[in-house]
């Protein structure tokens, strides 16, 4: 009774003095600057003040420490009494920042100290956030007081004072825990409450702190997802502070608590296995921010790395890298370091979006501090992010990727792993992610161009873009196009100087040339003047010279055919002529042939379109004219195939086909005959065929090429006669309609896996030209889909989503089935690519793809064809057993497809699917409209084990994306509380809705079906059982009310779920039993072991347990020890015999 008195006295005499205007007015200010006072009010707060306060404070925490269990009646007093809170507030924060100012004498911040620990001590009384004495501006001022307030020069002095006050006041560490509990219900005011938290733990004795760990390592595995999210706050704010050596430690049993490496590896890195996403993503980003602390590494851990290694990377060592000591023999250490390596992957690949981005931040900072290898295993899992679905990902991997290569440079595979991270990326479908590409390309690879100089070094922003255009010459020409993407999206921004061009031109002669052509042929379409003539030297010198790389060659090139139009005519007739030559001596590659003839047709362009036509009927029929009388030596030969050279005729196959399509009237009867030869045998019908095309033999349609008779040709000779045919086709529909059956032969009984590989390439190139007459063959194109060989299989799924995308094709017949049946393929690789060209590319361009195929996909994937809708697109025998995935071996693979396309629905879709399920399957086998027979039942089995997916329910009906069951959302603002509130008031529309639905719709099916399974004795009851326990889940008091119309079936609903949940809980029990007890607090070298071994130490555990737990152990001992004698008794047996 006489602390309550001395509260009500004590809290009237502070506050009463005050009117409400003025604390109206400081509060509206937000304790951002001091409200001065009346005169008289001031001068009476001050003569008052440090004594009231001092009772105040004492009062308070004699309070708190005598009744704990009673702290809430605190506020009841001061309300009997009508002492404000708002008011009491608003004078501590009067004194507060009185005494914060420079001007404050000694008396004003001595009675600042004792305002803020009034006020300090009051959010640590449970109720205080009710009451509204928090406010986060007055805490961070009321924590950092102490450096305004105290003298600057008496450090040591006032060191030893506090380490002695805290030794007298003890319970002074009982209020910080109950504030820090107090400090998480809103995510904005973590921050402030852990700065405040570590700024009343640096005041501690060692051991006191030991003992704030200990608790905080409770704190941490707290069933409140808030309260475990805060420790790691804390914890990061921990990690700023000088470490502590144990031996200041009275307690030795504590002193385990005390190392840096506790709080990272006991704290901290644990919590990457928690059960909340929120917390695990938060936990892994503050692993990334913890390299980055400037805690340096002590003398006694010198022998472990380098001195200017941070303390943080050893301990980080000791959880995910491997830290080579004299006595590191541990293999068990080493392979546990490897799984939480693997764990990191796996969460950058985690289905929740904040824990990919969390995750990646980590992986990036144990990079680039060399904390694990710096792989390409490693650096592939960060590049792949740069294409994830989300696009705070995608941006994020970007950003990632960027500080690597600025972390290292020098790293060819960093270099590699960012390109392949960031190039892509300007190809993207969302824009911001764009525009952060082209950004990154543009400093990196841009910027950088100065003019070349052989007498100066190239700095190491310069040499980093020679290297990384190196690559991209090399190593990286398959990001070529995505590459003239940007330059495509640059060249309208007028970003191409002169000035540029002139710097780009100098490189053309450096030991980088080949990066220099490589811009150079991205920029000179776009460039408004162009230095004709040092091109035109280093086209000379490139004709001169032997040692140029292919892929420069293709540039130059490239690079002469796009100034084509600005070059006189002396100046074309050279490089003519020396084209040509080149082309008719047959010793360029495949892709310099290609390059020539293109530049060919650019130098001989012109708006005379008759003019051109004959340019091109003159120099490329020329080529004709020559690779038709090779190839006629070889065939018309009797033994011109015995000293064949391979690479020779392959290259005169090659350069027939390119330059044929600039000239089709040079193309006759005899050329296509030759061309024809090379995959059969046809010597007898070319002599004398000089007509034109349309007048040769018909082949007979139901043979492949290769089933004629056969010649001695090397299969890379006729695989390359294939694409040269499939190019003759293109500029003649009647070869067409002559081929097109051959080629789809060839598809089917063809054993040569390149020229199938070729036909497949070359019906599709037909598609697009072609598209009608094609679009026949579409379905023996889609049959390589299941086709024996990867490499096919792969040519198929990216030739047949490029023809969707461009909508050559449509999803018609048993295309779309084709494609699900991809989804299962053998190799991980392809199905990967078919899920991504599903989701990311073809469904985007038809939503309701997947919804509209999802009842066929049923009865297709069961090979069930009595339904009298679905099912019924024509198909061969051999296609049906092709592509059938019936029977219980292929179960698994079925149910990936259900989930996969369930996973992309729309609550809408699943709403619809679900009500058409109930219609087209249900309804019709409770009519017997479908009989029940084997083949009935499987489908019906099927359709109950679809209906229970996970993946069928309603998202709406289900927690938020980024917050599972049972997890309490964070408040981090006005606009997330509305959306909660908004997402609540649509599940329960949609639970009513589909309530509604549910009665009337699927409970009368259900029922009929019921009695129809219990009449014919059917298995399928099982499954109808199992999909209503799964679905009435929801409804569990609501079960008499579904089917009153059948008792008995409600009956057994109630009886299923109450018998699951005393299987899920006995479950339960037995996985959380043990036979031990807990073990002791463990020493400093145990925790690092934990943390290898995946063991969770809890040095704070005790090692009682409860009597339900203890009798539960006694059972499985017993139960254990009856196992031993049975298995002894018989062995002795056995000996015995």
């Amino acid at each position: 009774m006489k602390v309550k008195a001395e509260l009500r006295v004590l809290g009237g005499n502070v506050v009463t003095v005050v009117v409400s205007a003025w604390v109206d007015a400081v509060w509206d200010l937000e304790f951002t600057e001091r409200k001065p006072l009346d005169d008289a009010v001031e001068e009476e707060l001050m003569a008052r003040g440090d004594k009231a306060f001092r009772k105040l404070y004492h009062s308070l925490l004699t309070h708190a420490a005598e009744h704990q269990q009673q702290s809430a009646s605190i506020w009841a007093i001061l309300g009997e009494n009508r002492v404000s809170v708002k008011s009491l507030v608003a004078v501590l924060s009067f004194f507060v920042l009185t005494g914060k100012s420079k001007s404050a004498n000694v008396q004003q911040r001595v009675s600042a100290l004792h305002a803020a620990s009034v006020y300090l001590l009051l959010l640590g009384i449970p109720g205080s956030i009710a009451n509204k004495v928090f406010h986060e501006v007055l805490l961070d001022t009321c924590s950092n007081l102490t450096s305004h307030c105290w003298p600057q020069d008496s450090g040591k002095k006032r060191k030893k004072d506090v380490v002695k006050c805290s030794q007298a006041e003890g319970k002074r560490s009982k209020p910080t825990r109950k504030g820090t509990a107090e400090m998480v219900e809103k995510s904005e005011y973590r921050s402030h409450g852990a700065r405040a938290v570590g700024m009343l733990t640096s005041q501690m004795t060692s051991t006191d702190y030991a003992r704030f760990l200990k608790w905080l390592y409770s704190f941490s595995r707290h069933s409140k997802m808030v309260c475990r999210l805060f420790s790691v706050d804390v914890v990061m704010v921990l990690l700023e502070q000088e470490e502590r050596k144990p031996e200041d430690c009275q307690d030795l049993e504590l002193a385990v608590f005390l190392p840096h490496k506790f709080l990272i590896q006991s704290l901290l890195f644990a919590r990457r296995m928690d059960e909340s996403p929120t917390v695990q993503g938060h936990a892994l980003a503050s692993l990334a921010q913890c390299l980055e602390l400037t805690v340096e590494i002590s003398h006694s851990d010198s022998f472990i790395c380098e001195g200017e290694m941070k303390l943080n990377h050893v301990n980080l060592l000791c959880c995910v890298g491997t830290v080579q000591t004299e006595t590191d023999s541990n293999s068990c250490v080493v392979y546990a370091a490897k799984e939480n390596v693997s764990l990191l992957l796996r969460r950058v690949k985690d289905s929740k979006t904040n824990i990919r981005k969390s995750a990646l931040q980590a992986l990036v900072g144990l990079l680039k501090h060399n904390v694990i290898p710096v792989s390409w295993e490693n650096l592939a899992v960060v590049s792949e992010r740069c294409r994830d679905q989300a696009v705070s990902v995608k941006k994020k991997a970007l950003q990632c990727m960027g500080d690597l290569l600025a972390t290292k440079p020098d790293s060819p595979v960093v270099q590699k792993a960012w390109l392949q991270g960031v190039v892509p990326a300007v190809v993207d479908s969302e824009n911001s992610v764009q525009d952060k590409a082209l950004e990154a390309l543009d400093q990196v690879l841009l910027r950088h161009v100065k003019m070349y100089s052989a007498s100066h070094h190239l700095d190491a922003s310069q040499r980093l873009t020679w290297e990384l255009l190196g690559l991209l010459c090399h190593d990286c020409q398959n990001l070529s196009q995505y590459f003239s993407r940007a330059f495509t999206i640059w060249s309208k921004q007028n970003k191409f100087t002169l000035s540029f061009i002139t710097n780009l031109i100098s490189h053309t002669e450096a030991d980088h040339a080949a990066g220099a052509w490589l811009l150079l042929s991205k920029v000179v379409t776009s460039s408004p003047r162009l230095p004709y003539g040092k091109i035109l030297d280093a086209w000379d010198r490139m004709v001169s010279s032997k040692d140029v790389s292919v892929t420069t060659c293709c540039h130059i090139m490239s690079v002469i055919g796009d100034i084509a139009a600005h070059l006189n005519e002396d100046s074309k007739s050279m490089i003519i002529v020396d084209l040509m030559s080149w082309l008719k001596s047959f010793t360029l590659s495949l892709e310099l042939i290609s390059a020539a003839v293109e530049t060919l047709y650019l130098l001989g362009c012109s708006e005379d379109i008759k003019q051109t036509q004959a340019f091109l009927n003159q120099h490329c029929g020329e080529l004709v004219s020559v690779c038709e009388a090779y190839l006629a030596s070889i065939i018309l030969n009797e033994k011109g195939a015995e000293n064949l050279n391979e690479d020779l005729m392959i290259k005169h196959l090659h350069t027939l086909g390119v330059a044929s399509l600039h000239c089709p009237a040079k193309v006759g009867k005899r050329t296509v005959l030759l061309v024809e030869s090379v995959l059969t045998t046809h010597s007898d019908k070319l002599a004398g065929t000089e007509h034109p095309i349309g007048l040769t033999d018909e082949l007979p349609a139901s043979l492949p090429l290769s089933q004629f008779k056969s010649n001695s040709l090397p299969t890379r000779v006729r695989a390359n006669g294939v694409i040269t045919l499939g190019k003759l086709c293109l500029q003649h529909e009647d070869l067409v309609q002559k081929y097109l059956p051959v080629f789809a032969r060839e598809l089917e009984v063809g054993t040569e896996v390149a020229v199938r590989n070729n036909v497949v390439v070359i019906m599709c190139d037909l598609c697009v030209r072609y598209t009608n007459i094609v679009d026949h063959y579409i379905p023996n194109i889609s049959a390589c889909l299941r086709d024996d060989k990867p490499i096919i299989r792969e040519q198929t799924l990216i030739m047949l989503v490029n023809l969707l995308q461009e909508e050559f094709v449509k999803w018609k017949g048993s295309l779309f089935f084709r494609f699900m049946v991809t989804l299962v393929d053998p190799v991980p690789a392809i199905a990967s690519l078919c899920e991504y060209c599903l989701v990311h590319l073809l469904l985007k361009k038809n939503p309701e793809m997947f919804s509209q195929h999802f009842i066929e996909c049923i009865f297709h994937f069961n090979s069930y064809s009595n339904h009298k809708s679905y099912n019924k697109f024509p198909q061969t025998e051999h296609e049906k057993v092709r592509f059938s995935l019936k029977g219980a071996q292929n179960r698994e693979k079925r149910f990936r497809i259900y989930r996969f396309l369930l996973e992309n629905f729309t609550d809408t879709q699943r709403f619809n699917t679900t009500n058409k399920i109930n219609q087209t399957i249900l309804a019709c086998f409770a009519d017997e409209e479908l009989p029940l027979d084997t083949d009935g039942a499987e489908i019906l089995s099927e359709t109950f084990n679809i209906l229970s997916l996970k993946e069928m329910k309603l998202q709406a009906m289900s927690a938020p994306a980024d917050t599972p069951a049972g997890e309490e959302p964070e408040e981090d603002n006005m606009a997330t509380m509305a959306k909660a509130v908004l997402q609540a008031a649509q599940k329960k529309v949609v639970s009513q809705v589909q309530k509604k639905v549910f009665i009337e719709n699927t409970v009368p099916l259900i029922i009929s079906l019921k009695n129809l399974l219990e009449r014919k004795h059917s298995p399928v009851l099982r499954d109808l059982t199992a999909y209503l326990q799964v679905t009435m889940q929801e409804y569990r008091t609501e079960v008499k009310e579904f089917f009153s119309g059948d008792e008995q079936l409600a009956a057994e609903v109630e009886f299923a779920l109450k018998t699951a949940e005393k299987e899920k809980e006995m479950m339960e029990q037995m996985e959380n039993c043990t036979l031990k007890g807990d073990p002791k607090p463990p020493p400093a070298q145990c925790v690092c072991v934990c943390v290898f071994s995946g063991v969770q130490a809890d040095p704070s555990r005790s090692t009682k347990s409860s009597p339900s737990q203890s009798l539960l152990k006694e059972q499985v001992k017993h139960w254990r020890l009856k196992m031993i004698h049975v298995l002894s008794s018989s062995l002795l047996s056995a000996m015995t015999f």
